[in-house]
């Protein structure tokens, strides 16, 4: 077991680890960068490995939906998306790219406004490091989804990546206060509610000019189980 691999600590009740009201208007700019496209193609490709081939008019629900940039993945794969967040700005921003076949509210992803079995899939992509209780957001999404035969799938940063040990440095940084996660804390928080697939992504060279070749680097890395990308896909069928 690595030394990372403890079991997570309760967490009282608290505000949100950050607000990210103040980044809404700058959050998408790191997608524009090349190491920001690059790592979105990476991790995108990890979630099309637990997308089903036709989900043309399935109801997905999006949790921490921010500023929408995988609300319109779902939506462009097919999905008619529900995006929440507790950022009104956030929101805001959302609903201002007018993606098609996609909403957007403001919700606590512990509380979730919800019937039971609404969705056929519920997300969570960079979501649970900033909420306050992992296993109750967790529990909402269970509830939220249709089951049997719905799934959660459940997308986190890695707490071995040096980039991710990196980002926390920065007590100014939106990842100062994140609760990062290993793939083993992972599996066995998400075992609870389910069968579990993980996937570990984000291999890309800190050198600019070996940046092509981190699409190589990730199938390697993938295909040894090394642990240390700086994204996990987690899928659990309900």
């Amino acid at each position: 077991m690595h030394s990372a691999d403890y079991n997570l600590p309760k967490t009282p009740d608290k505000p949100p680890l950050f607000d990210f009201d103040a980044s809404a208007d700058s959050y998408d700019k790191w997608y524009d960068t090349a190491e920001g496209k690059m790592y979105d193609r990476l991790e995108k490709n990890a979630v099309l490995k637990y997308l089903s081939q036709n989900v043309q008019g399935a109801k997905l629900l999006d949790l921490g939906c921010g500023t929408g940039h995988w609300s319109k993945f779902f939506s462009d794969y097919g999905f008619v998306v529900t995006g929440v967040d507790v950022s009104e700005r956030m929101i805001k921003t959302a609903q201002s790219k007018h993606i098609p076949n996609a909403s957007f509210q403001m919700a606590d992803a512990h509380s979730l406004p919800f019937d039971d079995d609404s969705f056929d899939i519920t997300t969570a992509i960079t979501t649970l490091e900033f909420v306050n209780d992992p296993a109750v957001v967790l529990a909402e999404m269970v509830r939220c989804t249709r089951s049997p035969a719905g799934r959660l799938l459940v997308c986190v940063l890695n707490s071995l990546a040096r980039l991710n040990r990196t980002r926390q440095q920065n007590p100014q940084s939106v990842y100062a206060k994140a609760r990062m996660f290993s793939p083993g804390q992972l599996r066995r928080l998400l075992e609870t509610f389910g069968k579990v697939s993980i996937t570990v992504v984000g291999f890309v060279p800190e050198n600019r000019l070996f940046l092509p070749t981190a699409p190589f680097l990730d199938m390697t890395a993938r295909m040894l189980h090394i642990p240390y990308g700086v994204f996990i896909a987690g899928q659990v069928k309900l």
